[in-house]
C-alpha cells in the first residue's frame, strides 16, 4: 500500500470532518459542473424523511379574519385572477389563500382591517410575492410581473 505524501495528509486533514455531500459538490465542480447521475451512483438516490425538533416563533393569525376577508375579496387570486372552484370543480370550492398586505413579520403586533390589509391569491401567485427571501412583493409588482 502506497504511503500517503504530505500533500495527501494536507487534503484529508483539511476534507475529514466535511460532509459528503459537500465533497461531491466540490468534485462535481472540479468536474466542470456537469452532474451525470448515472455517472454518480450517489446522487441518484437520497435519504428524506428524517424527523427534527426544532423550536421557532409563529405569528398568531385570527381565523374569523380571514373568513371576513373572503366574504369581502372572494376566491378569485387578486394577481391573476385564478378560481379553484372553476379549475378543480367541487374539490377547489373556497379555496384560496389569503394574504397580509404588509407581513406580520414586518408589521408586528397590529389590528387588521380585512378590507384593505388582507387580499387573496392563489397558490402559486401567493408563493411568489415571499419568494425572495427578505423581500415581499406588492401585489401591483406581481401582476406588472405577470403582464410580462
Amino acid at each position: 500500500m502506497k504511503a500517503f505524501s504530505e500533500e495527501d495528509k494536507e487534503i484529508h486533514e483539511e476534507w475529514k470532518s466535511r460532509s459528503k455531500e459537500e465533497l461531491e459538490e466540490h468534485v462535481l465542480k472540479l468536474l466542470g459542473g456537469v452532474r451525470r447521475l448515472y455517472d454518480v451512483p450517489s446522487l441518484q438516490a437520497r435519504t428524506e424523511g428524517g424527523e427534527k425538533v426544532f423550536t421557532s416563533i409563529r405569528r398568531e393569525r385570527d381565523p374569523k379574519l380571514r373568513k371576513k376577508a373572503l366574504g369581502i375579496h372572494g376566491y378569485g387570486c387578486i394577481a391573476c385572477g385564478f378560481n379553484f372552484e372553476e379549475f378543480y370543480g367541487s374539490v377547489g370550492k373556497e379555496f384560496i389563500e389569503v394574504h397580509h398586505v404588509i407581513p406580520l413579520a414586518k408589521a408586528g403586533e397590529r389590528r387588521i382591517d380585512p378590507a384593505t390589509d388582507l387580499v387573496v391569491l392563489c397558490s402559486n401567485c401567493h408563493k411568489m410575492v415571499h419568494h425572495q427571501k427578505g423581500v415581499c412583493l406588492s401585489v401591483n409588482e406581481l401582476k406588472e410581473h405577470i403582464k410580462r
